[in-house]
C-alpha cells in the first residue's frame, strides 16, 4: 500500500525518534437506568474492539521502510487484541473536573507517549488501547495512542464515535460461552482510505505567502535538538466555564480556537521577560471539509489530512498583572485574520492553498530533519482544537455515555516550544493538554503558563 507525503513525514519523524504518537481519551460510563450491570467488561471490550478493527483497515497498517525515501504500508495478517490492550486499574478514584486536571492519567499518557511502535516490530498494529478501570464502577477511561501515520487527531474522535457504537451494540448482544476473540481478521470487502494528495487537488500556490514581522524579539525555546523526553500536563475546565467561553466567542464572533490562542499567548507572555515582544503559534487545519468523498465518510474516516497555518501575535501594551482581566480579543482577532486569510487563499478549483504542499517537491523528508538540529525554533506553540464529540445521536437511549475527553501528543522535536491540545467532551468539559519537550522549556515555566490559562477561565465560573 502507497504512503502519501503526509504520512512519509511521520514515518520519517517516528523512525529519527523525533516524534512518537498521538493519543485521544474518553470516558465511558455505563447508564444508570441499564440493566443488568456489566459482568465481563474485559470481554465487552474484546468484542466491541475487535468489530471496530475489522471495520478499519488501516488499524492493520504498519509503516515499511520507514528510515527510507519512500517508505509504505503493509497490513498485518491478523491483530492480536490481548496484546494491543492493557487494562489497567485506577489507584486512586477518578477526579472531579473541578480539579482541573487527571493526574492518574496525566502519568500513563506521559509514559505512552515516551514510547515508540519499534518493539516487536512486524507482529504487532501501530496503535494500542489502554484500559484505566474505575474499581467496582462500570466505567473505564480508554485511551487510543496511535501512529500519526494512521490518522490525525480527528482521527481520535473517529475512532471512539466507532467504539462507542461498537459498545453498545456488542453492551446490546450475549457473548458466547468463551466470550469475544482476541485474533481479528482483516474483513476483505474493507481497504485503507487513499492519501491526502489522491483525496485533494493540493495545488501549488503562484504567490508567495507573506512572511511575518522578522523586527520583533521573539521566543521559541531552547534550539532543535534530541534526545526528545516528552512531558504531559492536562487541564479541564468546567461545563459552565467551557460554555460560557463558547458563548462570548460566539458573540463576538470569534472561534473558540482564536481565543485560546489569545488566551494561550496572553499567559506566556506573562511569564517570559518583557522583552519579548512577539510569538508565532502554529494552528493546524483541517482539510477534510475538502476531500473528494461524501462528508460523511470524511468526518469518520480515519486517516492522515491536515494542513497548518501560522499567526504571529503581538504583546498587548497594557498588559493586566490579574490573567482573568487580561484582555485578550485583540489577539483572538489577530489570530482569526490570519484563519480567514488562509481559508481565503483558494486555487481555482475551490480549495485553499496548502502549506504541505511543500513537501510533495522534497524526495527525503529525514534529510530536512536532520537539518534543522542545532537551529532554532521557527514558533513558540502550537493550538490544535478538534473541536466537540459529537453526542449520541438520541439522547437518552444509550447504555454507554461518553462524558470528558482529552487529546494528546508526543513532542515533537523540530515543532513549537509548547503545544496545547484541545477537544470539548460529551460532558461539555473543554479540556487542554499542554506537551513540551524536556530542555526546550522547564517544567516549572510550563506549570506557570498553565496555571495562567486556569486563572484565566475563573471569571466564567
Amino acid at each position: 500500500m502507497r504512503k502519501g507525503k503526509l504520512e512519509q513525514v511521520s514515518a520519517s519523524c517516528h523512525h529519527l525518534e523525533f516524534f512518537n504518537n498521538v493519543g485521544l481519551s474518553a470516558h465511558y460510563k455505563l447508564s444508570e437506568s441499564s440493566s443488568p450491570a456489566v459482568t465481563d467488561l474485559r470481554g465487552l471490550i474484546y468484542a466491541a474492539a475487535g468489530d471496530l478493527v475489522r471495520k478499519h483497515r488501516i488499524l492493520f497498517a504498519i509503516p515499511v521502510n520507514e528510515g527510507t525515501p519512500n517508505p509504505h504500508f503493509a497490513c498485518l495478517p491478523w491483530i492480536d487484541l490481548s496484546r494491543s490492550i492493557a487494562f489497567l486499574e485506577r489507584s486512586v478514584p477518578l477526579a472531579s473536573a473541578a480539579e482541573g486536571q487527571d493526574k492518574e492519567l496525566d502519568a500513563i499518557l506521559e509514559e505512552q507517549h515516551n514510547t515508540d511502535f519499534k518493539t516487536d516490530y512486524g507482529t504487532l498494529p501501530f496503535w494500542r488501547l489502554i484500559i484505566l478501570q474505575s474499581k467496582g464502577r462500570n466505567e473505564f477511561t480508554a485511551s487510543f495512542i496511535y501512529h500519526h501515520a494512521i490518522g490525525d487527531g480527528v482521527s481520535g474522535l473517529a475512532f471512539h464515535n466507532a467504539f462507542r457504537d461498537a459498545l453498545e451494540a456488542a453492551s446490546s448482544s450475549t457473548l458466547p460461552d468463551d466470550k469475544a476473540e482476541n485474533i481479528i481478521l482483516p474483513d476483505e470487502n474493507t481497504s485503507v482510505l487513499p492519501p491526502l494528495e489522491e483525496l485533494h487537488p493540493m495545488p501549488i500556490n503562484p504567490r508567495q505567502p507573506p512572511s511575518p514581522t522578522t523586527d520583533l524579539k521573539q521566543w521559541t525555546g531552547t534550539f532543535i535538538h534530541i534526545p526528545c523526553k516528552s512531558r504531559w500536563a492536562s487541564l479541564y475546565l468546567s461545563p459552565s466555564a467551557s460554555n460560557a467561553f463558547v458563548q462570548e466567542c460566539k458573540e463576538t464572533k470569534l472561534s473558540v480556537t482564536s481565543a485560546l490562542s489569545s488566551v494561550v499567548a496572553a499567559a506566556l507572555f506573562d511569564n517570559l521577560p518583557s522583552t519579548v515582544q512577539a510569538l508565532t503559534c502554529i494552528i493546524p487545519v483541517s482539510l477534510r471539509p475538502w476531500l473528494k468523498l461524501p462528508r460523511q465518510a470524511a468526518d469518520n474516516a480515519i486517516g492522515t489530512y491536515f494542513d497548518a497555518t501560522r499567526v504571529q501575535l503581538t504583546r498587548a501594551d497594557q498588559p493586566s498583572q490579574d490573567p482573568s482581566l487580561v484582555d485578550i480579543w485583540s489577539g483572538a482577532r489577530q489570530v482569526s485574520r490570519s484563519i480567514n486569510d488562509y481559508l481565503c487563499d483558494v486555487s481555482p478549483s475551490g480549495e485553499p492553498y496548502t502549506s504541505v504542499v511543500v513537501f510533495k517537491t522534497i524526495p527525503d523528508v529525514s534529510v530536512v530533519f536532520h537539518s534543522m538540529l542545532g537551529k532554532p525554533r521557527d514558533a513558540a506553540f502550537e493550538v490544535t482544537n478538534v473541536g466537540l464529540f459529537s453526542p449520541a445521536a438520541i439522547p437518552g437511549t444509550s447504555l454507554w455515555k461518553v462524558g470528558s475527553v482529552l487529546l494528546s501528543r508526543s513532542a515533537a522535536v523540530p515543532g513549537a516550544a509548547v503545544t496545547v491540545s484541545v477537544v470539548t467532551g460529551g460532558d461539555g468539559i473543554m479540556a487542554l493538554g499542554f506537551s513540551w519537550q524536556e530542555g526546550v522549556v522547564e517544567d516549572g515555566f510550563i506549570a506557570s503558563v498553565r496555571q495562567g490559562v486556569r486563572k484565566y477561565f475563573e471569571k466564567y465560573q
